[in-house]
C-alpha cells in the first residue's frame, strides 16, 4: 500500500431565463492553489480529507503519454503532486470502495486506490473523447462521450455503448442521484473551438429502461461541463463562459462566475472545488446556505 495513502487512510482526520435570486448565497474562496497541468476534474474523497484531481498536460485530446492524476488534501496541500501517471488526457473521475476510474479519451482507466497503482484500462473503440464518470448504487460504472457522443457503461467488466450519440450528440456532466442518472449536455452544433449553437442542459435517464427525459426548465443554458450535489441543490459549470449555475425545485439559477474554462467540479459539505484549465489552478469556494 502506498505509504502516504495507508497513513492518511489511518489518521483522516443563454436561451434559459435565469431566476433573479438563489438558494444559495455569494461564494467566498476558501483557498487557491496552482502549478496544475490543464486539470480538467477535481473528485472529492467521500470519508477522507483528499481530493483527486486529473491533469491532461496537453491538449484536451492530444495522446502524449503524460497525463496524470494529483492527490490534494481537502484543505488544499499537495500530498502528490503525480499520484498515478501514465495517461493522456484524463478528465472526469468516479470511485467506489476500492477503485478509482478515470475517463480519457477513448479508455476508462482502473486505478487502485490504496496502492495508488493503475491495474487496467478498458478501450470503448467505437469512441471518441470519453470524458465524465458516474457509478451508480450497484455498482454501475456510466462514461460519457463528449465528442462521439452517447453514454457508455462498464458492468460485468466490459465497456459498451448504452445511449446513442442521437438520443445525446454531446454529453459532459454525470451524478446519479435519487435512482436517477442526471446528465448535464454541452450543446449542439459542436464547432472546432468548443463553443455550439445551441447550449446544453440537462436530462434523467432511467438506469432500468435506458429512458432519456429532458428537465423542462433546465434546457439551452451553457456548455455544461460538471455537476455535482450540495445539499438537495445541483451545482452545474458552464465551461465556456465560466457561470456556475444551481438547479433547484426545477429551476436553474445562476450562481456566481468562476472564470472562463471552469472544468468539472465537485463539491463536499460547504466546499465547491473548481479546476480552472487553462489558468493551471484549482479554485475552493465556501458556499453559505
Amino acid at each position: 500500500m502506498n505509504t502516504t495513502f495507508q497513513t492518511l487512510l489511518r489518521t483522516s482526520v443563454v436561451a434559459l431565463s435565469i431566476a433573479s435570486q438563489t438558494a444559495i448565497s455569494a461564494p467566498q474562496l476558501s483557498w487557491s492553489l496552482e502549478g496544475f497541468d490543464e486539470p480538467e476534474s477535481v473528485l472529492v474523497h467521500p470519508t477522507q480529507p483528499l481530493l483527486f484531481v486529473s491533469n491532461m498536460n496537453g491538449s484536451p485530446t492530444e495522446l502524449n503519454g503524460k497525463g496524470y492524476i494529483s492527490l490534494l488534501s481537502s484543505e488544499g496541500r499537495i500530498i502528490r503532486h503525480v499520484w498515478v501517471n501514465g495517461m493522456n488526457a484524463p478528465k472526469g473521475m468516479a470511485m467506489d470502495a476500492q477503485y478509482l476510474y478515470v475517463a480519457d479519451m477513448q479508455q476508462l482507466h482502473i486505478i487502485d486506490i490504496e496502492q495508488g497503482v493503475l491495474v487496467k484500462s478498458v478501450k470503448a473503440a467505437s469512441s471518441k473523447m470519453l470524458n465524465d464518470v458516474t457509478i451508480d448504487d450497484k455498482g454501475v460504472v456510466y462514461i460519457s462521450d463528449l465528442l462521439g457522443g452517447g453514454l457508455y457503461r462498464y458492468m460485468n467488466n466490459t465497456l459498451s455503448q448504452w445511449i446513442t450519440a442521437e438520443q445525446l450528440p454531446h454529453p459532459n456532466g454525470l451524478i446519479f442521484r435519487e435512482g436517477k442518472l442526471i446528465v448535464a449536455t454541452w450543446g449542439e452544433g459542436l464547432k472546432e473551438d468548443f463553443s455550439t449553437e445551441t447550449p446544453g442542459g440537462l436530462f434523467a435517464v432511467t438506469p432500468e429502461t435506458a429512458t432519456l427525459t429532458p428537465y423542462k426548465d433546465a434546457q439551452q443554458f451553457g456548455n455544461l461541463d460538471g455537476v455535482t450535489a450540495m445539499g438537495d441543490s445541483l451545482l452545474i459549470s458552464d465551461w465556456m463562459n465560466g457561470n456556475i449555475f444551481e438547479f433547484k425545485n426545477a429551476a436553474v439559477h445562476l450562481l456566481f462566475n468562476a472564470g472562463k474554462h471552469s472544468a468539472d467540479i465537485a463539491a463536499k459539505g460547504d466546499q465547491l472545488y473548481v479546476p480552472m484549465m487553462f489558468s493551471q489552478r484549482i479554485d475552493a469556494y465556501k458556499i453559505k446556505h
